[in-house]
């Protein structure tokens, strides 16, 4: 006797893929939109399947072009918001159930909210680093050729060096007569700072670092506080600023350097890094 195949035996349909046209309409709906969500059901496919493909190796121009596509979003977004926020937004006025007018409505809490998220979003591609904003230039191009199928090798390559070139710090004369000690230590210097800028705000180790104590605190230290978001903390800058120190930077017993002539570090403010 033949078995017969049961119903749920049945062939299932094959997974849809994220094909070149496909990855060239996501990215292009990311750019007008900004939502990774909206973009991936635009074109038929998953949010989550969007995310896997951007971490395969496979998918390294589209992990670029990603980034570059929330950069246009986030300008986009930011001349409507600034457009809504100066001449507001018409909103219909009903009474009793009828339609009654018009009216024009303003909220500068709803303007300054949306742009604070756009500015944490701008924080989040800080990231990824130059690269991801050499590919913001290139856009087009790149969509276009990732819709075509090509791995954007030569193109990626040439956004890491174009990256790399704006990163390095220019040339300084006074760097000439310094001895290989101090050339290894503004090197290494140069790369701590590299490093920092490119974790994540959350990963950044603060523990060594006391408001209080600020200055006291080095290049690097000034470099984390800044990057983990504890400067733009409630309560940050009353703890690093001397206590007592009036709001036209002169001093008072409190924050009295110790001279006599008045021409100490209160005269003009407190120095940060």
């Amino acid at each position: 006797m033949i078995d017969q195949p049961f119903p749920n035996d049945a062939p299932q349909p094959p997974t849809p893929s994220w094909t070149p046209e496909k990855q060239r309409e996501f990215l292009e709906a990311l750019a007008r939109c900004g939502s990774v969500k909206a973009s991936a059901a635009y074109v038929g496919m998953s949010r989550e399947g969007a995310y896997r493909l951007r971490r395969r190796q496979e998918g390294r121009a589209f992990d670029r072009a990603w980034d570059a596509a929330l950069i246009h979003a986030r300008d986009l977004y930011t001349e409507t918001l600034l457009e809504t926020g100066l001449h507001g937004w018409t909103e219909t006025v009903w009474y009793h159930g009828e339609e009654v007018g018009e009216r024009t409505r303003f909220s500068a809490g709803l303007l300054l909210a949306a742009l604070a998220r756009l500015d944490a979003k701008a924080d989040g591609l800080d990231l990824a680093g130059e690269p991801a904003r050499e590919a913001a230039a290139d856009f087009d191009a790149m969509v276009e050729a990732i819709g075509e199928g090509d791995d954007c090798s030569a193109m990626l390559e040439a956004q890491d060096r174009a990256a790399q070139t704006r990163r390095a710090p220019p040339p300084n004369p006074y760097m000439a007569g310094s001895s290989d000690d101090e050339l290894l230590n503004r090197l290494e210097m140069f790369q701590e700072r590299e490093r920092i800028g490119a974790m994540a705000p959350e990963d950044v180790d603060t523990s060594d670092l006391d408001p209080y104590e600020a200055d006291d605190w080095d290049d690097l230290q000034w470099s984390r506080a800044e990057r983990s978001g504890m400067m733009d903390q409630p309560g940050f800058w009353e703890k690093a600023n001397p206590v007592g120190c009036d709001d036209d930077g002169r001093d008072d017993d409190d924050c009295n350097d110790g001279s006599d002539d008045g021409n100490g570090p209160g005269e003009d403010g407190p120095s940060f890094h």
